[in-house]
């Protein structure tokens, strides 16, 4: 499954949320069915992952994954604090049944083996490694924090709540690490959602790239490069995309002509705005207008 799949299919449900304190812990090695979400918040512990040891310090996460081998132990006789969460990340009918599990694989019946779930967060999915240590941290402790403290108490409804702090803690995790592997970029995001409310309040008007490069006062060579790299997309590309979701809006709730509509979104002529409506769309405007039926 992709990740563009994944990310459209998320649904997660929590079987257990804690906020663990202890000393002299040892988790030994085990498998789970679902994923694990440990955060770190105090005192240092080593992971044993697969035979692959990891010292995590606070502010470290780790995320263990269905069906691999894993332990851990708390280091040097310190508290450990370690807010966790089990959970799948879509819905499943046996979601209940599936209990939090303490053995080895071997020692698990077939029955449990089958409730291993596929690993939708690894590589062949969201690309989340086992331990993660990213600079906004804290965004996601807050989550988890709010997820076991909104478990705790079962109150109605909590249930959608839950689902919604773990797609946003998921997503805080995927921008850390986005923001790991382009460094330069993280420290222009500002500057880059700049740009882009800058597009979507003057989308209307002629926008230049070069007016856009300043507005986050870099060449318009870096401009276009950190853009693409944040956006999958050129600003070009970007504007003209803006410009036709408006034009498509208009379209279906209003009854301009394509020659006003195409003047609303910043087009001089009916003949370029409908140049860029097929590239985008790979229609006609009047062919889009007569495939939503209006």
């Amino acid at each position: 499954m992709d990740k563009e799949t994944i990310l459209m299919q998320l649904s997660p449900n929590v079987r257990v949320a804690l906020d663990h304190r202890a000393k002299e812990i040892i988790l030994n090695k085990r498998i789970i069915f679902d994923y694990e979400l440990l955060y770190l918040e105090k005192g240092e512990l080593d992971v044993n992952i697969e035979n692959n040891i990891h010292r995590m310090l606070p502010g470290d996460i780790v995320l263990f994954r269905p069906g691999k081998e894993h332990g851990f132990v708390s280091v040097g006789g310190k508290e450990a604090w370690m807010p966790h969460i089990h959970f799948d990340t879509m819905y499943y009918r046996d979601f209940r049944d599936v209990k939090i599990n303490f053995k080895t694989f071997d020692r698990c019946s077939q029955l449990e083996k089958d409730w291993i779930r596929p690993d939708s967060l690894g590589k062949n999915g969201l690309d989340m490694p086992d331990i993660i240590r990213i600079s906004n941290h804290w965004d996601v402790l807050k989550s988890l924090k709010n997820i076991i403290y909104i478990f705790e108490r079962r109150v109605p409804g909590s249930k959608l709540i839950q689902k919604s702090l773990v797609i946003k803690m998921l997503h805080d995790i995927m921008l850390g690490l986005e923001m790991c592997k382009c460094a330069y970029t993280s420290r222009h995001l500002g500057d880059l959602d700049r740009a882009v409310s800058y597009i979507m309040d003057h989308y209307y008007e002629k926008i230049r790239v070069e007016d856009l490069a300043k507005i986050c006062c870099l060449s318009i060579h870096h401009f276009e490069r950190l853009f693409k790299k944040r956006y999958q997309v050129s600003p070009s590309k970007y504007i003209v995309r803006h410009r036709i979701e408006k034009a498509k809006k208009m379209m279906l709730y209003s009854r301009m002509s394509l020659s006003e509509i195409s003047e609303r979104v910043g087009y001089c002529g009916i003949h370029s705005f409908s140049k860029a409506f097929w590239k985008t769309e790979g229609v006609s405007p009047s062919d889009y207008i007569k495939q939503i039926g209006q």
